[in-house]
């Protein structure tokens, strides 16, 4: 009797995070329920994604989510000798029922239901009762390790680097599809830095105006267009972040958010680092009503009817450009 293939769903089969979007889509739609969500989740982590479903899972598009082409051609090949293919995820039931239905070497899913979190050691639980006989599991995080120790064999999917010294049950190593990468570069990507080269038309006419002696104050201007360029890409990540399905339906390939080249957690990350960053020279250094503007322009950019990103853009530079040239205006006239 053939064992049947498990594949995990987060970074897995799928590139993304079903629960990390879910998330992302409850906060984005209510702000206001982010502070509810975090005290269900706390307790009952079943609560809180059963309670985030039926309030946005619709919204969350599967059928475009990215899919990793290594665990799909594994899965194809395990289908096409015979074997059953399951899908098994701390995700939500439903959600991973939809994904399920779009693939066709899919015999059946498992996730998480209102009274049992299907992840780590209750995921291992439920395989080893489900498949007596022995299963082969797919995973991708530490979350998994307790998995592949009941597997007979696995695979892991970029998974975390002591993975590798992790023995099944049968007494196999993990064989690794793909090592885990720095992201950094990718979420630079997103970042669209090569928008931030607006302010160098401003900085030429500061350090003429510096070396002239028409003004002796050249670190004002130099960190209101640090802040500017802070902000832009943090302004990147917004728009990204919010209009991620919409971009999968458009085919952007060069969104890594949408493409599942970037988690939706490293991209908050790096998006709560260049906003306290932006923050703290609008507060500290530049004059103080220049931080309820960089506010409101953050705000106007992550609400549902948003504003466009280069709209956004267009505000804060010349916001930005007035602040930092008043005492260069002289330069004008000479």
């Amino acid at each position: 009797m053939t064992r049947p293939l498990i594949l995990d769903v987060d970074g897995t089969i799928l590139k993304n995070d079903l629960t990390h979007e879910m998330i992302l889509a409850a906060v984005i739609r209510d702000p206001g329920k982010a502070l509810h969500y975090a005290r269900v989740g706390k307790d009952d982590k079943p609560q809180m994604k059963q309670e985030m479903v039926a309030r946005i899972g619709e919204t969350l598009d599967i059928d475009v989510m990215p899919l990793e082409p290594k665990v799909v051609a594994l899965a194809e090949q395990a289908a096409a000798e015979g074997r059953e293919v399951y899908l098994c995820s701390g995700s939500e039931q439903s959600l991973v029922d939809r994904l399920g239905a779009r693939l066709d070497f899919i015999t059946d899913s498992f996730g998480t239901s209102p009274t049992y979190n299907m992840t780590s050691a209750n995921k291992a639980a439920f395989l080893h009762e489900r498949f007596p006989d022995g299963f082969d599991y797919v995973g991708n995080s530490t979350q998994d390790y307790a998995v592949w120790e009941a597997a007979q064999s696995g695979h892991g999917m970029r998974p975390p680097k002591n993975t590798a010294k992790t023995r099944t049950a049968s007494g196999e190593a993990v064989t690794i599809l793909e090592d885990r990468t720095p992201n950094l570069g990718t979420l630079l990507k997103a970042m669209r830095p090569w928008r931030l080269w607006f302010p160098l038309p401003l900085l030429i006419l500061v350090f003429a105006a510096f070396y002239k002696g028409i003004a002796d104050n050249l670190w004002l201007p130099l960190w209101a267009t640090l802040m500017w360029m802070l902000t832009v890409a943090a302004l990147a990540l917004i728009d990204d972040l919010r209009d991620i399905h919409q971009d999968r339906r458009d085919a952007k390939p060069n969104r890594p958010i949408a493409a599942g080249e970037l988690s939706v957690t490293t991209a908050a990350a790096g998006l709560a680092a260049l906003v306290l960053a932006a923050a703290f020279i609008s507060l500290a250094i530049l004059p103080i009503w220049m931080f309820p503007v960089f506010a409101l322009v953050l705000w106007l950019a992550s609400k549902a009817v948003a504003l466009p990103f280069g709209i956004a853009r267009s505000m804060l530079t010349r916001l930005t450009i007035i602040i930092a040239s008043l005492s260069y205006i002289p330069l004008a006239l000479i």
